[in-house]
């Protein structure tokens, strides 16, 4: 079997859209599968649409690009569309009718979170779909080495994003920093941020770290007690998966995808009662940490099911592609196609 995915892999610090490309590679070469990362073989048995936009700097081919392949070098591919993001997400206005209109060029949708395909429910997807949620790499994000917490010590709370995106949660990120700087509560807590922070935004109060990855972002993420995200309307993001494999209890807001990435956990909250949650989770430090151990999201877990989809789909492949129905595009088309999607 030869799977090709329409992205390239980033060999530093990057968003969750790469750490799930290297986690599956790896996983499917490890199980004598070929990944490839382009249509330039005419022999590609699954074709996994990562990003249609035109812009996006690590896309190596769009539904486009997957409609000239199918219908001039290999009908027999076979087209799984990944979705990962959503207009809700960065407050944008184009982006899900994107990503419906690029759909009607596959065979199977896959959604990263149960939240993420209900806010599409309103389109009609090309074949059936899944959902199938992230996972972190246990090889990396682990127990190991992760000291328990020492209740008459500050608990430390950490974050990292790669996008500094305002909805990631830099609203309270920054109420935190300002109740540290304003108040008594620096004396019991301490706060790491580990990412690309927006501009003109400054921390006083906060540990700010720059980008990091594999074992030593781990390894960072372990000197710390307790993971927050206050991502907005998240799609179905890995940095929490990545808290939480790392023993971590998590504190989330209870949006997008992160009820059901995290509830059992930790504790959801909100920015009234933010300070309130941080205690109760440092009070029960050891029954929210016990719970950790049996997270269930991690890439071990999320490439199997991958692998069971890809199986599943091959051998009902000749079914698949009697029922396909790819839109017909003029020449013009596919311009004015490639010029919308450049944003």
């Amino acid at each position: 079997m030869k799977i090709s995915f329409g992205s390239e892999i980033k060999k530093t610090a990057w968003g969750g859209g790469n750490q799930f490309l290297i986690n599956i590679s790896n996983y499917l070469k490890l199980k004598n599968i070929e990944v490839v990362y382009d249509l330039k073989d005419n022999d590609i048995d699954i074709i996994v649409l990562m990003d249609p936009r035109v812009s996006s700097s690590s896309s190596t081919f769009n539904h486009i690009d997957i409609d000239n392949y199918l219908r001039s070098k290999n009908k027999y591919a076979i087209v799984v569309h990944r979705v990962n993001e959503c207009d809700e997400r960065k407050n944008t206005n184009n982006v899900n009718e994107t990503l419906m209109q690029a759909n009607k060029f596959s065979d199977h949708t896959v959604f990263i979170s149960n939240w993420l395909r209900k806010l599409f429910s309103k389109y009609k997807f090309a074949g059936d779909y899944s959902v199938i949620l992230n996972g972190a790499d246990q090889n990396i994000f682990n127990f190991n080495e992760k000291n328990n917490h020492d209740q008459d010590k500050k608990v430390k709370i950490v974050t990292h994003h790669w996008s500094s995106h305002v909805n990631k949660g830099f609203e309270i990120y920054k109420y935190l920093d300002s109740l540290l700087n304003n108040s008594s509560l620096s004396n019991d807590v301490e706060f790491t941020f580990i990412g690309n922070l927006p501009k003109n935004l400054n921390l006083k109060k906060t540990n700010c770290i720059s980008p990091r990855n594999g074992i030593e972002l781990a390894n960072l993420i372990k000197q710390n007690d307790i993971y927050l995200t206050a991502s907005k309307n998240e799609p179905g993001g890995n940095h929490q998966n990545e808290g939480l494999n790392c023993g971590l209890p998590v504190l989330y807001l209870d949006s997008g995808c992160m009820e059901e990435y995290c509830k059992g956990y930790g504790l959801s909250y909100v920015q009234e009662n933010l300070k309130e949650k941080i205690f109760e989770i440092k009070n029960k430090y050891e029954f929210f940490r016990n719970k950790t151990k049996n997270y269930p999201y991690n890439s071990q877990l999320m490439c199997k099911s991958y692998e069971k989809l890809f199986l599943k789909l091959i051998k009902n492949r000749e079914n698949i592609i009697s029922k396909r129905n790819l839109p017909k595009l003029t020449f013009l088309a596919k311009m004015k196609y490639k010029l919308k999607l450049n944003f």
